[in-house]
């Protein structure tokens, strides 16, 4: 997903103008001194009066006071009353202060063809940021129907201007193609041109192109680079991105103190997989000393983000006692969490203490629903935990079938359980009965395999 820039009301220089009369003038300048000597209610004492007459630069000035709160209370709305005439009158600065009230609903009701009429009007004078805005909104579908060719137009405005977001976005719409016409090596120019600028994410975009060679010849190193131009800004994805680099070695030689640094960058943000990062490192002692409390720590904050495999591992702490005291109730409800996301070690975990009744009460029937959906997913222990159910025929019809049938499939996964418990189980069944299990078996496996090509 592209994101999109939206710039806030500017603070513009109080522009004097000429005057006939020198009365009028000396009090427009007196208005300005005391502006510059930030001694705001003395500049709207000089202003008011030349405003009520008509001077539509005095108009703008108290619009800027009340705009930006300079002196009296911010008033968005008395800002607009007095922007207007001032923009009206062709104010570029005052058009585009106009049109940013409109589009972000400031003291006013939202209105984003008002909006769009004044940054066409500011955009017309080439106004950059204006002509941005414009971008985005056609992009968008704001106050407009969405119009692609348009809104290409007003970014290359603003981007031959050196507008640094307008070349981002620019460069966004032609790296991914979707809109108009993918040309990677445009995108990388003005990917640049931004980056040039210090755009973080210009630079995380062009780390990217690089890592994933989109366009261009894959360059781990040249990545590790851009990644580190990025992060350094304070760019999380970037952080999260170089910290992989230093961890595996790919691009930069194996670091894992750097790793560590990193992904800290990261997780101080928010970023669950580094926080789920630092919690491996911290459980494995890469890069640091072992630490299982600050492992949990990490853990926790990227399970609370929802991260399924930050769920299963903090289940895992409670239910071993690792860095927490043991607590099999805690357990059961994030290997819940992390099961009803799929994982399949949660799924059989969470069979596992149905069928034991650690932490909730003993459940054979939800025991066999939790090991069957880990099994779906090739789990060969809860493969072996479903065989063994069928065969003592708890939470389930008693079915020595089944039995030697999730038995077999086990064993083919590589659970040396499964393949023990299929020749004990054989040898008490009837050679018909081996032999329709067998062919179930090898019937699941096929499928399974057709599904899971990478397994």
């Amino acid at each position: 997903m592209i994101p999109f820039f939206r710039k806030h009301p500017r603070l513009f220089p109080v522009v004097a103008a000429l005057w006939a009369s020198c009365v009028v003038a000396g009090d427009f300048q007196d208005g300005l001194d005391a502006f510059n000597n930030e001694d705001y209610s003395a500049a709207l004492a000089a202003w008011m009066p030349l405003a009520e007459d008509g001077d539509v630069n005095a108009m703008y000035n108290i619009g800027l006071i009340y705009d930006e709160g300079l002196g009296v209370d911010m008033n968005k709305a008395r800002a607009l009353q007095w922007y207007l005439p001032a923009a009206e009158d062709g104010d570029v600065a005052a058009q585009f202060n106009v049109a940013t009230i409109y589009d972000f609903g400031l003291g006013v009701p939202e209105d984003n063809e008002k909006a769009l009429l004044w940054y066409t009007a500011a955009a017309m004078q080439a106004d950059e940021q204006a002509q941005f805005n414009l971008g985005v909104m056609y992009e968008n579908g704001e106050g407009v129907d969405v119009d692609y060719d348009a809104s290409l137009k007003w970014y290359r405005l603003s981007s031959d201007q050196g507008h640094a977001p307008a070349q981002y976005n620019l460069a966004n719409m032609l790296n991914a193609g979707a809109v108009v016409p993918e040309d990677n090596h445009e995108a990388m120019k003005w990917y640049l041109e931004a980056a040039e600028q210090n755009d973080a994410d210009a630079q995380y975009a062009i780390a990217l192109m690089h890592d994933a060679g989109d366009g261009f010849i894959e360059d781990d190193a040249m990545a590790a680079q851009w990644y580190e131009f990025a992060a350094e800004q304070g760019n999380m994805n970037a952080q999260f991105n170089l910290a992989i680099m230093y961890d595996v070695g790919d691009g930069v030689p194996k670091d894992d103190a750097r790793a560590m640094q990193w992904y800290s960058a990261a997780g101080e943000q928010g970023h669950a997989s580094a926080q789920l990062n630092l919690g491996l490192m911290y459980e494995n002692g890469e890069g640091t000393e072992v630490d299982r409390g600050l492992a949990m720590k990490w853990y926790l904050k990227a399970a609370d983000q929802g991260l399924r495999d930050a769920q299963y591992a903090v289940a895992l702490m409670y239910d071993e006692g690792i860095g927490v005291g043991e607590d099999n109730a805690a357990a059961v409800g994030w290997y819940l969490r992390a099961a009803g996301q799929g994982d399949a070690q949660a799924q059989n975990n969470l069979g596992a203490m149905y069928d034991s009744g650690e932490g909730i009460a003993e459940d054979n029937s939800e025991a066999v629903r939790w090991y069957r959906e880990a099994a779906r997913q090739g789990n060969a222990i809860a493969q072996n935990n479903l065989g063994a159910m069928y065969y003592a025929g708890e939470g389930v019809e008693e079915d020595e079938i089944e039995a030697y049938k999730w038995f077999f499939i086990s064993g083919e996964l590589g659970n040396a359980n499964g393949g023990e418990n299929r020749q004990i189980v054989g040898k008490s069944m009837r050679s018909g009965d081996v032999s329709k299990a067998g062919k179930l078996a090898r019937a699941w496996l096929r499928e399974f395999e057709k599904s899971s090509p990478g397994l």
